[in-house]
């Protein structure tokens, strides 16, 4: 709470004034998150599935954003990506974390498996089961957010492979 209130320039006490205890100002910046996630992650996107799922892997899972200048990976410095990780942590002992989190991961999974199926209505995609495919990526993104966080590691290799599994599993 002291770190809050100085990165937001109030006293400690106003703080809670507004969020009685930690826990509380955690579950709104969980809700906040979510609605961020509906906001910016789950617009329509005109892009072609395959080009969109291609994007949302590098951006949003691996932090790369494609352009002619970037070429590596962004550094495991996201405070937001750090944030999620210790509120996710919560959840193992916390059934309204728990509730936030499996609100999160199911935005994310519908999200990916509208993607893939937009591509197999399309006939770019195989005909294959979007829910599955969307589980596995949804599974992926929070090991390397844990591992963008948590360690000091290239993942360029992890994004390559990514990229070849969903080539290998949805191309027609």
């Amino acid at each position: 709470m002291n770190r809050i209130a100085e990165e937001v320039g109030l006293q400690k006490a106003s703080v809670y004034h507004h969020y009685a205890e930690k826990d509380t100002l955690l579950l709104a910046l969980v809700d906040y998150v979510v609605e961020e996630l509906r906001y910016r992650i789950v617009q329509p996107d005109d892009e072609d599935p395959r080009q969109q799922l291609r994007r949302f892997i590098d951006e949003v899972v691996f932090g790369h954003h494609a352009g002619p200048d970037a070429t590596a990976l962004s550094p495991p410095t996201d405070g937001t990506i750090r944030a999620f990780i210790q509120i996710r942590a919560q959840a193992v002992h916390d059934d309204d974390y728990r509730e936030q989190i499996t609100t999160i991961d199911r935005i994310q999974q519908e999200h990916i498996a509208e993607i893939i199926q937009r591509g197999v209505d399309a006939g770019e995609f195989r005909d294959v089961d979007p829910t599955q495919v969307a589980s596995f990526i949804s599974t992926l993104l929070t090991g390397v957010f844990t591992r963008r966080v948590t360690m000091t590691t290239d993942l360029t290799p992890v994004r390559e492979a990514t990229h070849a599994y969903l080539e290998a599993v949805l191309v027609a």
